[in-house]
């Protein structure tokens, strides 16, 4: 699911919300909004305000729900943080906890570097509003909470320990199927975003790099998908057996597809060279050479790697070449597959 596709998507099946952006013309649409709550407030004062909190780095939007506005938010980077957000949300009724996850995967997802959110809410009031003549920044009876990005993601995120690091193993946004798997050792590259945080989040990264022998302290709680993904890998891992994940058939290029389709057939225990998955495609000699060194960038770009068994190809000198997990990765998967069989169904 994409941003885009985020920011319209139902709460529980019932009410939406939705970040307008706010612009100097909108200036009476605030007043008309909140300026109860706030009587000596002008509009040229309101104005006034706003021009400064941009000028401040703010960024500022309407709160709407239901196609109504229900208040607004202020957004800030401390220290200009590429990271970290503070977001001050003023309400006029109150928010369920997923109302205000939602709220803050639209702001995550404009933004695949956030992090942390630190978010102060207030629901603003007659009683304590009007009494006290209070102006647009003074203090509100209000909360504080702190989420992380991967606790607003609805992709879902696994990590399985093995000699390698770990497996990170990233499910759909309705959490039905599989959609990535990516190798998290030494170096990072590669690696989208969400697992990068996923692991930082749950210990298993540090600025120092991987780190190594822990166990998932999220599995407990993760979804069925990932659940059967971990016990399938775990015993593939062990050797003998062929995992059975659902998963997504990454898009592409024409020619990726084809690639990966090719490759998804080769069984497990076997083999291919980069030239016979070319010379499935295009069945012309003269072209097949040149059309193997694109085949291995197709391979190199397969998102599902062991579910789209890319490690099962090899140069056409029967050298192992060219896996995103690494060539030493690569000759592991091959031996224990070619030591152990897999006992006919």
């Amino acid at each position: 699911m994409n941003n885009k596709q985020i920011e319209n998507r139902k709460i529980d099946n019932k009410n939406t919300l939705e970040l307008q952006p706010f612009h100097l013309k909108d200036v009476k649409r605030l007043r008309d909004l909140v300026g109860a709550y706030y009587p000596e407030q002008s509009l040229s004062q309101w104005r006034k305000d706003a021009r400064r909190k941009w000028d401040h780095g703010e960024k500022l939007y309407f709160l709407v729900k239901d196609g109504r506005d229900i208040g607004g938010v202020n957004l800030t980077a401390p220290f200009e943080s590429e990271t970290w957000r503070i977001a001050r949300i003023r309400t006029l009724i109150s928010l369920e906890e997923q109302e205000v996850k939602e709220i803050l995967r639209q702001i995550v997802g404009d933004d695949e570097k956030l992090y942390r959110i630190d978010v102060v809410m207030t629901v603003l009031t007659e009683k304590s509003g009007l009494k006290g003549g209070r102006s647009i920044d003074d203090e509100w009876p209000s909360h504080q909470e702190t989420y992380y990005s991967p606790q607003l993601s609805l992709q879902k995120v696994g990590f399985i320990p093995w000699a390698y690091g770990y497996l990170a193993l990233v499910s759909t946004a309705d959490c039905e199927k599989i959609e990535s798997i990516q190798f998290l050792r030494k170096g990072l590259e590669g690696l989208s975003p969400l697992v990068k945080q996923a692991a930082f989040y749950r210990g298993l990264l540090s600025f120092d790099g991987v780190i190594t022998g822990r166990d998932d302290p999220g599995k407990e709680e993760e979804c069925p998908i990932l659940k059967r993904a971990r016990l399938e890998l775990n015993k593939y891992l062990l050797g003998g057996y062929q995992p059975d994940i659902p998963f997504v058939f990454p898009e592409g290029t024409p020619f990726q597809m084809q690639v990966w389709k090719e490759t998804l057939a080769i069984p497990y225990g076997a083999v291919k060279t980069y030239a016979d998955i070319a010379g499935r495609i295009q069945p012309d000699k003269d072209k097949t050479g040149q059309m193997a060194r694109a085949v291995g960038r197709a391979l190199a770009a397969n998102p599902l790697p062991i579910l789209i068994p890319c490690h099962r190809v090899i140069g056409s000198n029967r050298a192992l070449v060219g896996f995103g997990g690494g060539v030493d990765m690569k000759d592991h998967l091959l031996q224990l597959e070619m030591w152990y069989t897999v006992p006919p169904s």
